[in-house]
């Protein structure tokens, strides 16, 4: 029996012997914590515990979704558990009810990877702040007052922010509807469906015209040959990052004036139309690739700007303000330009109009700076 101090590096560096077909470390230091690596490379943490004077072995995640020092706090809590004979809270002896780890391993992962573009933030919110504190219950014992202290806890002590906090809870909720969706044993109601969220404040943050055109003039300058590209594409589309770094020219058809976005937030088809001074910069595109905007580094195209972004907007005065506020520019423009909320809606692709709203005060401006010409009668 193969032992050493299961730690994030040896993990990282452990291997399985050709003669082989798999290796199991045990844990110098916790008693119980093993670390299996199979001859295919994958690694998967355990800990094996005796109950009832009987053993068993614990599935505690694959090292690909989780680090072994979260496996290490997991099998810790595991035996305070069995120390405090307290374990059937933590796990159902009497029936075979799944944890919320082994639901998220076995359902929802494999779920939203098919139905989600945004998965992989779904999971580090999982991996961050879900599995440490309720990973190991059973999905019959997490309750409404334990999910109310996690969430509040998140901004209490871990002092993140509301919007954090509340991609918590509605990971939760997703999660337990998917459950009863799938029928999944011992899951009846969804105890995340009730807590309230915290408000939100949405930041506001609209580039003015002498703005845009420090920017444009800072990413002209910019190492990264392809930003100054970029930038005034996502300025002129309102279309969202990752829709322009992954644009094919396949996608492009000048002729009709159109751009199909294939793959949307969504998972909807969206045709963008193409305004005179985005269907000149598109001309303008060197066209070396399959993809509007190619990688240099690697074979597809760029999944990252940021340093490049940060440089230039530094450059420009401007640190405040996020890729993202190029998508609100686009938006509030229409807006004081008297275009309607049903339009920008539709130019944006929400599903949801009320998430177009946050524009509204806008075109109100709009409206209050026409209306006051009529002062000029009295002046």
């Amino acid at each position: 029996m193969p032992k050493a101090k299961i730690t994030n590096r040896f993990t990282a560096l452990s291997s399985c012997q050709s003669s082989k077909s798999k290796e199991v470390y045990y844990d110098t230091e916790l008693s119980g914590f093993i670390l299996d690596v199979s001859k295919t490379g994958l690694k998967t943490f355990y800990y094996s515990y005796s109950l009832d004077n009987k053993r068993t072995m614990h599935k505690l995640g694959n090292a690909d979704t989780m680090t072994a020092d979260e496996a290490r706090h997991l099998a810790l809590k595991m035996r305070k558990a069995i120390a405090t004979d307290s374990l059937e809270t933590m796990f159902t002896k009497k029936n075979k009810i799944i944890t919320l780890k082994q639901f998220y391993d076995e359902h929802y992962l494999p779920h939203v990877k098919v139905n989600s573009n945004s998965w992989k933030k779904n999971e580090s919110v999982y991996r961050m702040h879900i599995l440490p504190e309720l990973g190991h219950y059973t999905m019959n014992t997490i309750n409404f007052p334990m999910i109310v202290k996690l969430h509040k806890e998140m901004v209490v002590k871990k002092k993140l922010k509301n919007g954090s906090a509340n991609k918590v809870i509605v990971f939760l909720r997703h999660a337990y509807n998917l459950a009863m969706e799938l029928k999944i044993d011992g899951i009846v109601d969804n105890p995340a469906k009730k807590v309230k969220l915290f408000e939100e404040q949405h930041r506001d943050r609209y580039l003015t015209q002498v703005e845009a055109r420090r920017l444009i003039t800072a990413v002209e300058t910019s190492t990264n040959n392809s930003l100054k590209y970029i930038v005034p594409f996502l300025l002129l589309s309102g279309a969202r990052k990752s829709e322009v770094l992954r644009a094919e020219w396949s996608d492009i058809n000048l002729e009709l004036g159109i751009w199909t976005i294939p793959i949307t937030k969504n998972k909807k088809i969206r045709k963008v139309p193409l305004s005179p001074e985005l269907r000149e910069l598109i001309i303008k595109i060197p066209t070396t690739s399959l993809w509007l905007f190619p990688s240099p580094k690697i074979v597809g195209h760029y999944t990252c700007i940021k340093h490049s972004w940060n440089m230039a907007r530094t450059q420009a005065d401007l640190e405040d303000v996020r890729i993202h506020d190029l998508r609100h520019s686009y938006a509030s423009t229409l807006v004081n330009n008297g275009r309607s909320l049903y339009e920008v809606q539709r130019l944006l692709g929400h599903s949801d109009v009320s998430m177009t709203q946050r524009y509204a005060h806008l075109s109100n401006e709009s409206l209050l700076a026409a209306a006051s010409c009529a002062g000029r009668l009295l002046k």
